[in-house]
């Protein structure tokens, strides 16, 4: 009885020191920075009718900081990003959510400095003719089913992936950018 006791104390003991162990998102790459983005500018009404091209973000940040306050930075941990990736999900009750979709674009990002962007692309037009945006359409009655409103409401959830020069693997902070999408008609 007493073995059973201490070995369930040690047990529990453990379950706590694991759990306070302490994890962080920025933790998740094996690089010594991290990246965040921070937009500055955008369009986040989209009247899909009118759209005549890809959705693209005005002004962008992408900014490399130390994991390590105390820690310095050199050459070696200078970024190249390679990989976009956009996760839409629904903000406005609805369930069916735009397509995920990625591309390839090189962003250089030096060791503890930023990468200022503009015009950056963040969602293809096609897109916008798929459900569920293609229910704002005038053709298809001009509302989403799901909420029965006129309009949709989405983020869309950016990633962007890439490594150090040191070959480290290391990705941006995901970061919603929140839209509104509607049909004014044509």
């Amino acid at each position: 009885m007493n073995r059973t006791l201490q070995t369930a104390f040690t047990l529990a003991l453990a379950l706590v020191l694991g759990s306070c162990g302490g994890s962080s998102s920025l933790d998740d790459t094996e690089a010594s920075v991290f990246l965040t983005v921070d937009i500055t500018e955008y369009n986040p009404d989209i009247d899909i009718c009118a759209q005549i091209g890809d959705l693209a973000i005005s002004e962008m940040e992408i900014t490399s900081s130390t994991k390590d306050p105390e820690g310095t930075v050199s050459a070696q941990q200078d970024v190249t990003l390679r990989r976009w990736v956009i996760r839409p999900y629904r903000t406005d009750g609805g369930s069916t959510a735009s397509p995920e979709w990625s591309y390839d674009q090189l962003v250089f990002v030096a060791a503890g400095g930023s990468a200022d962007l503009e015009n950056y692309r963040v969602y293809p037009f096609e897109f916008l003719r798929e459900v569920p945006l293609a229910y704002l359409l005038p053709e298809n009655g001009g509302f989403d089913p799901e909420t029965g409103r006129t309009n949709i409401r989405q983020s869309l959830e950016l990633t962007i992936y890439g490594e150090t020069v040191s070959g480290k693997q290391v990705s941006t902070v995901p970061i919603p950018i929140a839209f509104n999408f509607f049909c004014n008609g044509q």
